[in-house]
């Protein structure tokens, strides 16, 4: 039986920090772990809402608590979250990476860096903060059985209607998000179209026309 504490370990913001410094250790100099940080750090900070649930503070304080852990025998630790930590850490000592990893985020968020055009989104941001775009593309665009992104729209919330707006809402969202961080052509090709591959400002501004225009047509309040 899986302890609820060892939710710490299993899922979240601890796994998600050693999964980038896992994954740049293992890039072997491909990628910087200060600059997966700082996307880290943005990313937390992209709404109120994550940033309100899980501050940059409290990932730091659950690090520090993990490396105490560690420090006494860390019997608690479970095997997976034991093997990831030593990709990460390497030769290093387990107590000490994790108290650095803590202070290095620190440090990164008291100069946050924002700009898109000196940070641009990367694979794993966009999958975080795009899903529905993302999703989108797979489901009803790629296979090529509408003509028009206005067709697939229509398609999509077809299938979901009158229960579409659940799913609309956060989609359109999304597609607003792009259009307002990149409202050019090779600003949402450097930070979106590597994965989202439909999007091009023209294309979500057409998806959101569409978006708009059934909530006109099908979710007006009756008189």
């Amino acid at each position: 039986m899986i302890l609820h504490t060892a939710r710490l370990f299993i899922d979240g913001p601890v796994k998600r920090v050693l999964d980038l410094a896992a994954t740049v250790r293992e890039s072997e100099g491909t990628l910087d772990l200060d600059t997966e940080l700082r996307r880290f750090i943005r990313l937390t900070h992209t709404t109120m809402a994550t940033d309100w649930i899980c501050p940059i503070a409290t990932v730091n304080a659950m690090l520090d608590h993990v490396a105490r852990l560690c420090a006494e025998g860390g019997e608690e630790i479970p095997r997976e979250f034991r093997a990831l930590l030593q990709r990460a850490a390497g030769d290093a000592d387990a107590t000490e990476f994790l108290h650095a990893l803590a202070g290095r985020l620190r440090a990164l968020e008291q100069n946050r860096s924002e700009d898109y055009d000196v940070l641009p989104l990367s694979r794993w941001e966009i999958e975080v903060r795009f899903p529905q775009l993302y999703g989108f593309g797979y489901n009803w665009l790629y296979e090529g059985e509408h003509e028009s992104i206005r067709d697939a729209v229509e398609a999509c919330t077809a299938g979901e209607h009158p229960y579409c707006a659940e799913f609309l809402s956060p989609m359109a969202a999304e597609a607003q998000t792009a259009l307002v961080l990149f409202p050019g052509e090779q600003e949402m090709k450097e930070n979106l179209a590597s994965v989202v591959f439909w999007a091009t400002p023209g294309n979500v501004r057409e998806f959101l026309d569409a978006v708009n225009e059934h909530m006109r047509r099908e979710h007006v309040p009756q008189p």
